[in-house]
């Protein structure tokens, strides 16, 4: 007899000697805990939507705050990012992220407010990368 014979005999015995637990019908408690665990799964989800959203709306207004010479590069790095978007959470995130920062490249922001804006732009691309375990 090989020992992987045998150990598989003594796995079968050990599992069927196991003492076997009696199903219980689910409880009042039971229900209650799966609506909170489901209602903080749906928050979490619209925190992160909302989350997207704002990403992308800073990222459009950081596109209006650099120099033409800089718009191309800023391009790029937020369509990487869409990608990244799409890849870990999904197109209809991504779709959020890209639809927000269609419509923050269309506001007018005031030049004074542009330094902000891009540092609150670069603290959230090295943010979003750290999240990813990349780096920026």
């Amino acid at each position: 007899m090989s020992a992987k014979y045998l150990l598989a005999n003594c796995a079968v015995i050990l599992v069927c000697s196991m003492p076997v637990q009696a199903e219980t019908t689910p409880t009042a408690n039971t229900t209650s805990n799966i609506e909170v665990i489901t209602a903080a799964k749906e928050k979490a989800e619209e925190q992160l939507d909302e989350g997207l959203k704002s990403f992308g709306y800073l990222s459009g207004l950081a596109h209006g705050c650099v120099d033409s010479s800089q718009k191309t590069m800023l391009e790029r790095e937020v369509m990487n990012l869409n990608n990244e978007i799409a890849r870990a959470l999904g197109v209809d995130r991504a779709f959020l992220f890209s639809a927000a920062f269609g419509y923050g490249s269309k506001m007018q922001i005031k030049t004074s407010d542009c330094k902000t804006v891009l540092d609150n732009y670069e603290k959230r691309v090295t943010k979003f990368r750290a999240s990813k375990g990349g780096q920026k």
